[in-house]
């Protein structure tokens, strides 16, 4: 059992823990609130066989909801997280701009330099 705290006040948007999706190899775990937090864990064992969990890795997106996250299988590979966005960073600039596309985008734990990236996104339809 861990516990980690991230916000104080209580369940907001931008306080991680709305979605959690996990790693089908159960090498990492990514924690993600509505509004542009994202965080990755990586899962190990010790020698006693118990487990450990690392420090948050940011996978941060300013002006984004999120609508869900899951675990990819990418068999021994890095592992890849994926999720359904909206960018609305248009909107903010011009309140007349058209609706924002929902996209479906690739986040890549990298093992070898612990670091997540945001590795691919494409269009979908908003339904």
């Amino acid at each position: 059992l861990h516990q980690e705290t991230y916000g104080k006040s209580g369940c907001r948007r931008v306080v991680p823990g709305q979605y959690l999706a996990t790693d089908p190899r159960g090498r990492a775990v990514m924690v993600a609130a509505v509004e542009k937090q994202k965080f990755v864990y990586i899962l190990n064992r010790d020698a006693s066989s118990a487990l450990t969990i690392s420090s948050p890795l940011e996978a941060h997106k300013s002006h984004g909801i999120c609508f869900s996250i899951c675990g990819v299988d990418v068999g021994f590979e890095n592992p890849v997280f994926a999720a359904l966005e909206v960018d609305y960073s248009d909107l903010d600039d011009d309140p007349d701009a058209e609706e924002p596309q929902k996209q479906l985008v690739y986040y890549e734990l990298d093992l070898g330099l612990n670091h997540v990236l945001r590795k691919w996104c494409t269009p979908v339809d908003n339904t």
